[in-house]
């Protein structure tokens, strides 16, 4: 190994890394590079902005701040360490890349919350404001005109906006929903979704799923005092994208398993084109039976095509049109003896970038880049 990072080159070892797809699906293309981000845990969600991103050490409370300036090669160049152990979390930048947000999750409510990191310089990633919370789960990050905002999923207060001040980094509450309090548990129970101005009516929308009370649609022209327009509770969710034109409305969200393990783990395409009538749609699934290994834990939506990152199941790509299941990708690997989940690989999170596709795994420690 070179340092932290293994760069796959040849064709015929990067075959080794990849399950059998069918044969509909053509030849798997192969692995770009594999970066090692942590030597002894395991990796959480992940975020891109342009040339700049960043891994969560799921289980080390650390940030791993990376170059993302060439989207094939990776690479790490700073760290923000927390010094404490660490669950889940999540991750998310401001418009400008200068800021990051790290909502910090652990089994102790009394220590986690949101960090506000400065990184205009990536090797130095510095905290400049800390907003306490009981159970940080899920950020979005939101500007509208000269105002910021940054969207919270708090397991004791709900939903908690603050407006977000870029000059200091600070962060003021100005808005709590509790209805989706107590309802979260973890990431794999939650999803923020935001979009800036949805095409059939013409405003800024803002997507919640929780593990209890399903999708919640609001209207967020007044991130202060959003709107609900519609609803969906029939099961728990988490993950959410949506594809939305002047026609029609597609939430793609996936099942949540902290709350309820009986629920099937796959992804549920919601019609949410009439927001006062959701419906299911379609299902996207592998046919995995309920288990820690199975359930989707991350995705990426870019043009029809929607990437999944399932546990054990790996990598998987679906035509969102047919519905049917495409390229799967496994890493393989052992795990690190300071993973916080069972078995190996782990597939946890998934960015589009460009032409590449960036895979977190929760058990190798290790941060993929795939050719799309």
């Amino acid at each position: 190994m070179d340092g932290r990072i293994r760069s796959i080159v040849a064709a015929a070892l990067s075959a080794a890394f990849f399950a059998a797809a069918p044969a509909a699906a053509g030849p798997p293309a192969p692995f770009q590079e594999i970066v090692e981000v942590s030597e002894i845990g395991g990796l959480g969600r992940i975020e891109v902005r342009g040339k700049i991103g960043a891994a969560l050490q799921r289980d080390e409370g650390t940030v791993a701040v990376l170059d993302t300036s060439r989207p094939t090669s990776p690479k790490v160049v700073g760290r923000y360490d927390t010094a404490q152990d660490s669950l889940d979390g999540d991750l998310a930048f401001s418009d400008d890349g200068r800021w990051l947000f790290y909502a910090r999750q652990t089994s102790n409510f009394d220590e986690e919350g949101v960090h506000v990191l400065d990184v205009s310089d990536p090797a130095n990633p510095t905290l400049a404001f800390y907003l306490p919370a009981g159970g940080a789960y899920r950020v979005q990050y939101i500007k509208q005109g000269d105002a910021h905002y940054l969207v919270l999923l708090d397991a004791i207060d709900g939903l908690v906006v603050s407006r977000f001040i870029p000059e200091t980094g600070a962060l003021i509450p100005v808005h709590i929903d509790p209805l989706p309090a107590l309802k979260v548990g973890g990431p794999a129970s939650a999803g923020l979704f935001y979009e800036p101005k949805d095409p059939k009516l013409g405003v800024p929308l803002l997507y919640v799923t929780t593990g209890r009370t399903g999708l919640q649609v609001f209207d967020y022209s007044d991130p202060i005092q959003p709107v609900q327009l519609g609803a969906w509770a029939d099961i728990g969710l988490a993950e959410v994208e949506v594809d939305a034109t002047k026609q029609s409305r597609i939430v793609y969200a996936a099942t949540e398993y902290w709350f309820d393990k009986a629920i099937p783990p796959e992804v549920l395409a919601l019609d949410a084109t009439d927001l006062g009538k959701i419906s299911v749609h379609k299902r996207l699934s592998t046919g995995a039976a309920p288990a820690e290994e199975t359930f989707v834990q991350g995705m990426a939506l870019k043009g029809r095509s929607l990437y999944v990152a399932q546990s054990g199941e790996g990598l998987l790509t679906f035509d969102t049109r047919s519905g049917r299941l495409g390229r799967r990708i496994r890493q393989e690997g052992t795990r690190n003896e300071q993973s916080g989940v069972m078995g190996a690989p782990y597939a946890y999170d998934v960015e589009v970038v460009g032409g590449s596709l960036y895979l977190a795994d929760a058990a190798l420690g290790t941060l993929a880049s795939i050719r799309r």
